[in-house]
């Protein structure tokens, strides 16, 4: 797991558009957390509804943290107050929607508890020198975030992760139980959240892609839910900061070539078929209640000895 993978990230809001003064504050507040070990996002001024979805809305969501810093902009008729940013106080409804934890801050002169900012609970922090703003974000981060946590679950494996037993099978020539020398190898789902619980968990084969010397071929799945690890239900829970695998596949020892899968079904025809190929691409996906949907790509080698077996992550580009 990277250290990128597990740096909390920030989504800066506050309007910059076409304002160098505001844009270069930003780049400065961005440079604090980057050394504070943060993965800042800096949102800009989108115009288009089409790009607000697109970028604003997935950065929003994967982000951990959301500072908000509202600028000055017009004033407001005959008072001597201004309004603040429409853009940020967009970004701070979806924000708050969301249930991101949130540090305000709010240039003087601004009218106060303006729209949103006056259902919230906590208060915005004033600041009167923009040159200042960028070390008191500094203090606020400090005393109230912390840099290494995520708030998603993370599919992981090691090389050599998996277990070795002897599983009932059916010998189809004489018809009779036998227990065979079989490998289960496993994925992990790491929660990243030191602090929030994930439940209902459920894994699931997403993506099958055979990989040939002419390129890759997709191949049709049903949807069908895979078995944790040493657990007989579909749906598991995963504590706060820890980890609990699923069965990925599992092959017999005289057969190595062939893929079994271990899934919860009553019917042969739901259960995922791999043709006869020795390398394939598995995206591998967990759903959950309260985390967003996570997944994951393996790269899978086949050999007709067990040990030859490889199947490891594919990195994310």
């Amino acid at each position: 797991m990277s250290d990128e993978e597990i740096r909390a990230k920030v989504f800066i809001s506050c309007g910059q558009r076409k304002r160098t003064e505001e844009f270069e504050t930003a780049q400065k507040i961005e440079a604090k957390l980057i050394e504070l070990g943060f993965n800042p996002y800096i949102a800009t001024e989108k115009q288009t509804l089409s790009g607000v979805k697109e970028s604003i809305f997935p950065e929003l969501e994967s982000s951990e943290y959301f500072l908000f810093i509202d600028f000055k902009r017009e004033q407001l008729g005959n008072e001597k107050l201004c309004r603040g940013s429409l853009f940020s106080h967009q970004e701070l409804a979806v924000a708050s929607y969301l249930g991101k934890q949130v540090i305000a801050f709010q240039e003087a002169g601004i009218k106060q508890r303006d729209g949103l900012m006056g259902y919230l609970q906590g208060n915005a922090i004033g600041f009167a020198d923009r040159a200042q703003l960028p070390n008191l974000v500094v203090t606020e981060v400090q005393n109230r975030w912390n840099p290494r946590w995520k708030d998603r679950l993370l599919l992981m494996r090691e090389a050599d992760q998996h277990v070795d037993i002897r599983k009932g099978r059916l010998n189809p020539q004489t018809g009779m139980g036998e227990f065979v020398p079989t490998r289960f190898f496993h994925i992990t789902v790491r929660n990243l959240n030191p602090r929030k619980m994930a439940t209902n968990c459920y894994a699931y084969l997403e993506k099958v892609e055979q990989l040939t010397d002419t390129g890759r071929t997709d191949i049709r799945m049903k949807t069908i839910e895979f078995k944790w690890e040493g657990y007989t239900l579909p749906n598991a829970v995963i504590a706060a900061g820890h980890e609990r695998s699923f069965d990925a596949f599992f092959v017999y020892e005289d057969n190595p070539s062939q893929v079994q899968f271990n899934v919860f079904c009553d019917s042969g025809a739901v259960i995922p078929r791999l043709p006869s190929s020795e390398d394939f691409l598995l995206t591998y996906g967990v759903i959950s209640e309260n985390f967003a949907h996570a997944t994951q790509t393996f790269q899978l080698h086949l050999s007709n000895n067990v040990d030859g077996i490889r199947f490891q992550p594919v990195p994310k580009s």
